[in-house]
């Protein structure tokens, strides 16, 4: 078979509203399919790169994840009593960069959260300061990851239209024993 090349249009007078149109541009080596399987090779094509998406999606959330993680166990220590120049210990599942490694709470917070430390005396202030800052940082890691899976829902979805589509028209079209070589 020949490669099938196809373009993405967002919305177009063909399709409804809000929704994805695939326009077929360019067939070689297609001689011989039926419509039916030409359809076929069109939807699988996109549920493919929708696909690819979606795995691109879940390994940002992971990574997101383990990023809470960090932050998080960075906060429970400061509210345990730790400080600033007292060394981070940050969960294995995090992938930080190694020369962050065994590295200090304020360095964890400086390099991987980036975020900028006001006072560094210990004290009460500050340490609610920190936590305020660590918190705020988590909030909005936490709503991003909130927003992938949503994402990912979505990309999910649209994923298993555009097979039950490609089903739906290739059982039709066999059905009816339309090949577009006879017709044509």
């Amino acid at each position: 078979m020949g490669s099938i090349e196809i373009q993405q249009i967002g919305t177009s007078r063909y399709a409804p509203e809000g929704a994805n149109a695939v326009c077929l541009y360019a067939v070689d080596g297609a001689e011989g399919l039926t419509l039916a399987q030409l359809v076929a090779a069109v939807c699988i094509h996109r549920c493919a790169h929708l696909e690819a998406r979606a795995v691109a999606r879940m390994n940002k959330m992971t990574v997101n994840t383990t990023f809470l993680e960090a932050m998080s166990s960075v906060c429970a220590q400061l509210l345990n009593g730790k400080w600033l120049d007292d060394v981070a210990d940050i969960p294995d599942s995090y992938e930080m960069r190694a020369a962050a490694r065994g590295c200090k709470i304020k360095e964890f917070i400086q390099t991987e959260c980036g975020l900028t430390i006001g006072g560094t005396d210990e004290n009460y202030t500050n340490r609610m300061a920190v936590i305020g800052q660590l918190k705020s940082r988590m909030d909005s890691v936490s709503t991003a990851s909130q927003e992938d899976v949503i994402e990912l829902q979505s990309l999910v979805n649209w994923r298993d239209t555009t097979y039950n589509m490609s089903s739906t028209i290739v059982a039709r079209y066999s059905s009816c024993g339309m090949n577009t070589a006879e017709k044509l």
